[in-house]
């Protein structure tokens, strides 16, 4: 099976988890985004993991940023509606409330990158914070 180009196409993934090695996401972000050759998004998608029973797409958030480049301010509203769909279950020690307010973060970090921004700092961060 081949896969279709996938030109215009950026895609990212961020994960949330306890230990900086190998563990189970608590939080996990894929984002795609196609951009026009004016450097608008022309198609997005958003799809959230680890914050209920099964993969949660946010399509109101993706559909918000069609049209538009990624500003901060349509990442902003694009991470806010993203992150309404989050419930984290209650399968950690992690407090739920934290997880689901940190869903909006890292759909921001997420579309930062998708942006072109340099997130490896974050990246770095967040992958050796104690949680």
């Amino acid at each position: 099976m081949q896969l279709p180009t996938s030109t215009g196409w950026r895609s990212t993934y961020w994960k949330l988890r306890r230990r900086g090695a190998f563990d189970f996401p608590v939080l996990s972000v894929a984002a795609a985004a196609h951009f026009g050759s004016d450097g608008a998004v022309t198609e997005a998608r958003i799809v959230l993991g680890a914050v209920a029973s099964r993969p949660v797409a946010a399509p109101a958030a993706a559909a918000t940023l069609a049209g538009h480049p990624l500003s901060d301010a349509s990442i902003g509203r694009a991470a806010e509606l993203a992150a309404q769909p989050s419930r984290p279950m209650d399968n950690t020690d992690f407090h739920l409330t934290w997880r689901k307010r940190v869903t909006k973060t890292f759909v921001e970090y997420a579309l930062q990158e998708l942006r072109g921004d340099d997130m490896r700092e974050v990246r770095r961060r967040v992958a050796r914070q104690l949680l």
